[in-house]
């Protein structure tokens, strides 16, 4: 066996075996130097480096090299938590230790966003804001009137923004206004009747002031998208303006409908309330039964020119469309503010009022 190595060995340089000599190597290594123009006049003085010291130079390099591991790791540590804590703050309410932190993604996000994405993010804040304040209005055992009207007036601010973000896009002639007005509008509208079937009826004055103020700006910028959108299409018309104009139409026109029906329905309850319970009610003098059919027709006299707006619509004339929803709106405002004042007498008599008697 120890021949065979040795015969092996032996055959490494050997020309027959595919090998180079010593010799051989050094006239090689001599002809490429010379064809790069090496100045070969001077061997090259090759320190022999052994095993030890490599060794040596491999584990200092990995000292040198091993604070900048550590520091990227320590990166990605504090990115994740951070990560962490973004993704915990999302929950918090105002009043919270991490609700800084929640705003400040947000402004992040929109100090991120192209013009257009901001109108929509300041949307999307808004309505975070309506989630907070329901949030603050079902927590009884520390219900902050002071904070919960903060926050509306936060939600005011939103919707404001959102407003001013849209008519700079408009300003500057961006061929995506049209497209954002909708989606700010589809906003707008889920926001609005978020405020009138979510959020619980003002507990303090500080608190109706904001509610007030905020349906006021939340409707101003519902007819200011619709007014951005008509006239972004009139200046640049185009199947996709067309279509997206359509869909805040056909938005706004069902929204009413839906709000006819949920009115109707309010007054329903009403009045069983009332025949509920005749005693405690029937002296306060709350509401009768034929105020309650005169406000039945001024809902339906509010939303009179509501159909006909859709054959204005269809011949083009989409601002007086628009705006006769807008009057129709207005007028169901009026309306829902009766109904919500009628609801809390009702709500306020029944709470004070002594327990039905056993039978």
């Amino acid at each position: 066996m120890n021949n065979i190595a040795a015969q092996l060995r032996s055959a490494k340089n050997r020309p027959s075996a595919g090998g180079f000599s010593v010799e051989r190597h050094a006239a090689a290594k001599r002809s490429l130097m010379l064809a790069i123009g090496a100045d070969i006049s001077q061997p090259s003085a090759e320190p022999v480096v052994n095993l030890k010291t490599r060794y040596i130079f491999w584990l200092s390099q990995s000292f040198v090299s091993r604070p900048l591991v550590v520091g990227v790791a320590a990166v990605v540590l504090a990115v994740s938590g951070l990560m962490t804590t973004v993704s915990a703050a999302q929950q918090s309410v105002p009043g919270d230790m991490l609700y800084t932190v929640k705003l400040i993604n947000e402004r992040a996000r929109l100090q991120l966003a192209s013009l257009d994405r901001k109108a929509v993010l300041h949307t999307e804040f808004a309505e975070e804001r309506l989630n907070e304040v329901s949030k603050l209005q079902l927590n009884a055992s520390s219900h902050d009137t002071d904070l919960v009207a903060q926050t509306i007036d936060a939600y005011t601010q939103e919707v404001a923004s959102a407003n001013q973000n849209l008519r700079d896009l408009q300003a500057s002639g961006d061929v995506t206004t049209v497209a954002t007005a909708n989606a700010v509008q589809q906003n707008l509208v889920a926001l609005d009747s978020t405020m009138t079937n979510s959020v619980a009826p003002a507990s303090s004055e500080a608190e109706s002031v904001a509610v007030s103020s905020a349906q006021s700006t939340t409707q101003v910028a519902q007819d200011a998208s619709v007014s951005v959108a008509v006239q972004a299409h009139q200046d640049a018309t185009s199947e996709q303006s067309t279509r997206e104009l359509n869909d805040m139409f056909l938005r706004q026109f069902a929204a009413i409908g839906t709000r006819k029906t949920f009115d109707m329905h309010r007054l329903s309850v009403i009045r069983a309330s009332l025949e509920l319970h005749p005693e405690t009610l029937g002296a306060l003098s709350i509401i009768t039964d034929t105020d309650l059919r005169r406000l039945e027709r001024s809902i339906n006299i509010a939303i009179a020119d509501v159909a006909p707006a859709m054959d204005t619509f269809a011949l083009g004339n989409y601002q007086s469309a628009f705006e006769a929803l807008a009057h129709a709106e207005s007028l169901l405002r009026g309306i829902e503010a009766t109904i919500a004042d009628v609801e809390i007498g009702i709500t306020a008599a029944l709470m004070s009022a002594p327990p039905d008697p056993v039978q």
